[in-house]
């Protein structure tokens, strides 16, 4: 695997900013939300594997501001999730080389023809994020709220760690871990967002830390 460049991802990510405003514009009068970059986009790690299309992670973080929240406090996440997938499917897929697919957390937006795809997680009171759970027997997924962990927090524990620290814990934990857990088929489980894996790992490393 080799490591995509700020320089080479800076397409993707405008593309990415054009997507966010006109999510806002659709779902305006349902959700408000707050859209953050986060895992390998915004420290600088992502990995691109011959062949595959190396991927930039959104959250999607719902507000109480929301008309779905003060309806039923976003009790029904499996709608929630179908609301999103529906205008990423009807908006993209087959078109110009998109496609559009639904996994365990994400809604993931694939150029085909660019080569680069996007992870949209949405997420509610800071560290719940939608996650499959199974089908109610027709094939429809359904979804349950699960706990994401705090990545204010890692946010947090990452720069107060030196630069040196940050480095190696890029280099030799976060970027190995994401390989393996892009190696897992999609139902998988265990199966870890680039998120879950920044949160993860960077609360193990000041573990260790603080512990030698």
């Amino acid at each position: 695997m080799k490591r995509v460049t700020r320089n080479e991802s800076l397409p993707a990510r405008q593309f990415g900013e054009e997507v966010i405003k006109e999510l806002h514009e659709v779902f305006k009068g349902i959700y408000k939300f707050e859209v953050r970059l986060v895992g390998s986009a915004r420290w600088n790690t992502i990995l691109k594997e011959e062949g595959k299309p190396w991927d930039i992670d959104y959250q999607i973080l719902l507000t109480k501001n929301s008309k779905a929240y003060k309806l039923d406090k976003f009790g029904n996440p499996t709608k929630i999730k179908e609301d999103f997938f529906n205008y990423f499917n009807n908006r993209f897929k087959d078109k110009n080389g998109f496609k559009v697919e639904n996994s365990t957390t994400a809604i993931t937006l694939i150029n085909s023809n660019s080569g680069y795809s996007f992870d949209f997680v949405i997420i509610k009171d800071g560290n719940q994020i939608i996650r499959r759970n199974n089908n109610d027997g027709s094939g429809r997924n359904m979804y349950t709220w699960n706990e994401l962990g705090d990545y204010d927090n890692a946010y947090y524990q990452f720069f107060r760690l030196t630069q040196k620290e940050r480095i190696n814990l890029i280099e030799e934990h976060i970027l190995p871990r994401k390989k393996k857990e892009k190696a897992k088929v999609d139902y998988d489980p265990t199966k870890r967002s680039s998120c879950e894996v920044f949160i993860e790992e960077v609360n193990n490393y000041v573990y260790r830390k603080a512990n030698r």
